[in-house]
């Protein structure tokens, strides 16, 4: 079978007709969007009635292992539930090519499928028309770029409340879109050049300027998709982010100039995108910050005053994380028009809130200096003498120490949890690996200030003693210490080994029994294995701190499993936040038991360590 198409005059009629159907395909590529998020609200909405007709029957939160729980397991929906869950379990499994992590076997099977349903749409009722093909390739591309950039808003992104998601999980599924999209756009600049070539008169449209902005367009996308690519983000991820944003901006002008019929599409991109980020600027506040150093670690303490409306927001979602940035008045370089001032506009890191004063309103951020431009900065404040301090390279008025800081939030997927001390889960795990504790002390202090009796506990893997001072004031929630919570399990990953007895009392203990029983790698970088030694308090010693007896890593497979055999029945939440190894590990162990027909709630924060 030949190649169908050929290269048609066509009259005005038929030119009419050709454009009718551009635009209806290009409809139904974008509204089709519309079935997979409907589709997930009538579930979410079956889910509700069924919820409610069990809160009118007058349930209950039924004991584990009580006659009534086992016969609800047993059901034909519960059965259905168990299988779903593992379904969606395996959905979300890591997918590998060539040694690298390459997102998850949802976003590829369902990225799959959303690719076959927009070629589908890019050659049907195409007829011969070799024009048609190509601009059928090029308008339904453009028809994904309104979702394409609604799907990587922070503040206005229409899919999180949909999904009950934050924006850093729906952005998983931005990627595959762009790639669909840019693939389009490749086939689209093939088909035109060989046409071009065809009929010879390659050179006298290339460089036509409606031709040329599409051009221009096609070469924006290529830099923007080249370093999207992993080996690029690791390599500078400030390069990443700035050429993204560029690109973002200057491509639908770009489009809306060369391409008519495409013009919608880009205005309402763009549109959004401009509205997102006013947003965005309207709901970030300068405060003035305090910024130290925590003494031996590279590990930096942020304190930040905020206004009373804002820092309520903060206290209803534990957990949440700002984005970070310095205003030009704190800049190293007061030159406006130099490259340091300029590429502070293009920071906004993101940190956890690791804390909120409930009587001074103070937010507390624990950031790691990562080499980084902002944390560099960050680290360089926190040596500077209060007072107003003024430097070669700093220049900045500094009351009582203080520095003025930009903060925008909170966002985070927390909000959109279960309540995980309201009854749905009989146990909850909560797993830390280095200053992902951020993120899981405060969920923790949370569970236990809700419900006192709630059955947690929480696993803290730490380099050494000092990266863990900044908790160690703090209390659990009940008003008791949170070092003193026996629940609390608090590894060292080896600095302590060769540290004092201050050093080691600094920290607090860890409590859980048989410490030296557990190992297990959570090594951040994957590199190697590391010791880890759990702390805990030796009475025969006269109450100080050791790590003299069992020096072993924490046994993450025995941590799960001792959680998941305290009843069949049981309901458990497993939260973790830490390394990229940790967590896979650790879903791995959870996987188990989902497979076994266990009922989990299950989240991974990702974090470095």
């Amino acid at each position: 079978m030949g190649w169908p198409y050929e290269f048609l005059t066509l009259d005005e009629q038929q030119k009419h007709s050709r454009r009718v159907s551009l635009d209806r395909y290009a409809a139904y590529a974008q509204l089709s969007v519309l079935v997979p998020v409907g589709l997930f609200l009538l579930y979410r909405l079956a889910a509700w009635a069924a919820m409610a007709a069990t809160a009118r029957r007058g349930s209950y939160d039924v004991i584990p292992n009580s006659p009534l729980l086992k016969s609800q397991r047993q059901s034909t929906w519960s059965k259905v539930q168990i299988q779903l869950d593992k379904v969606k379990w395996w959905l979300g499994e890591d997918v590998y090519m060539f040694g690298q992590l390459s997102g998850q076997r949802d976003v590829w099977i369902f990225g799959t499928a959303w690719m076959v349903w927009l070629l589908y749409l890019c050659v049907a009722e195409t007829g011969h028309d070799y024009l048609h093909l190509t601009k059928r390739f090029g308008i339904i591309a453009a028809s994904q770029f309104p979702i394409q950039y609604l799907l990587a808003l922070k503040s206005l992104n229409p899919f999180v409340p949909v999904f009950k998601s934050s924006h850093e999980a729906v952005n998983r599924w931005h990627r595959p879109v762009g790639r669909i999209i840019y693939m389009l756009l490749c086939l689209h600049a093939a088909f035109y050049v060989n046409y071009f070539i065809g009929v010879g008169i390659l050179v006298q449209r290339l460089f036509a300027p409606v031709v040329f902005t599409g051009v221009l367009a096609f070469i924006a996308m290529n830099l923007l998709t080249a370093t999207a690519l992993r080996s690029i983000r690791q390599f500078s991820y400030r390069l990443f982010f700035i050429t993204h944003l560029i690109s973002a901006i200057a491509i639908p002008p770009l489009i809306f100039y060369h391409a008519r019929s495409a013009r919608l599409f880009m205005a309402v991109a763009l549109a959004a995108f401009i509205l997102d980020l006013i947003t965005r600027k309207i709901d970030t506040v300068t405060s003035e910050a305090t910024v130290e150093r925590i003494a031996g670690t590279n590990l930096v303490k942020i304190t930040a005053s905020l206004p009373h409306h804002k820092i309520n927001r903060f206290r209803a979602f534990p957990g949440s994380h700002i984005y970070l940035s310095i205003p030009a008045a704190a800049r190293p370089d007061s030159d406006q028009a130099s490259i340091a001032f300029l590429l502070f506009e293009f920071l906004f890191n993101p940190f956890t809130v690791a804390a909120i004063d409930d009587e001074t309103g103070d937010l507390t951020l624990v950031a790691r200096h990562t080499g980084g431009p902002l944390t560099t900065a960050l680290t360089r404040f926190a040596g500077l003498k209060p007072a107003n301090t003024v430097t070669r390279s700093t220049i900045v008025s500094r009351e009582e120490g203080k520095i003025p800081l930009c903060i925008e939030g909170p966002y985070g997927v927390s909000r959109h949890f279960p309540s995980l001390a309201g009854g749905e889960f009989d146990r909850v795990l909560l797993i830390a690996g280095g200053i992902g504790a951020t993120f899981i002390i405060p969920l923790y202090r949370a569970l236990l200030h809700d419900s006192p009796a709630a059955k947690v506990e929480m696993i803290w893997a730490v380099r050494g003693a000092g990266d863990a001072t900044w908790a160690v004031t703090g209390t659990n929630g009940k008003g008791k210490p949170l070092m003193e919570d026996e629940n609390v399990h608090i590894f060292l990953t080896g600095d302590i080994l060769n540290s004092d007895d201050a050093s080691a009392s600094r920290l607090g203990r860890s409590n859980r029994p048989n410490p030296g029983q557990r190992s297990s790698s959570v090594d951040a970088r994957g590199d190697g294995e590391v010791e880890m030694s759990a702390m805990y308090r030796d009475r025969r010693r006269g109450g100080r701190f050791t790590s003299s007896h069992n020096r072993k890593r924490p046994d993450l497979k025995k941590i799960v499993d001792d959680v998941f055999r305290q009843s069949a029945e049981e309901r458990v939440a497993v939260v973790v936040c830490g390394p990229e190894e940790m967590g896979r590990e650790v879903r791995s162990h959870v996987g188990a038991w989902v497979y076994k027909g266990r009922r989990v709630f299950w989240h991974n924060e990702g974090f470095g360590w």
